[in-house]
């Protein structure tokens, strides 16, 4: 099962756009989801390991998959695989 973390910040106008994409794939599509903050501890450790420049960011098992919103067939394919 794909492990999907969403990278985002409370001051983000886009953020809650990506937030529901996922959200809404989750009733169709079966994967691990998780969200954190940038500025959390969690979200700094993210920021230096993957050198994160911008929010949102979508890290999808372990590897950045999309930075900003993603297409919602880009996004499909990369969960249901």
């Amino acid at each position: 099962m794909k492990s999907v973390l969403l990278v985002k910040a409370a001051w983000c106008p886009i953020c809650p756009q990506v937030e529901k994409l996922w959200s809404d794939l989750r009733k169709t599509y079966k994967f691990d989801y998780q969200e954190t903050d940038i500025a959390s501890t969690e979200g700094e450790e993210l920021v230096s390991k993957h050198s994160i420049m911008s929010v949102p960011t979508t890290i999808i098992d372990g590897q950045v998959a999309f930075v900003g919103v993603p297409d919602e067939k880009k996004a499909i394919k990369a969960i249901d695989r």
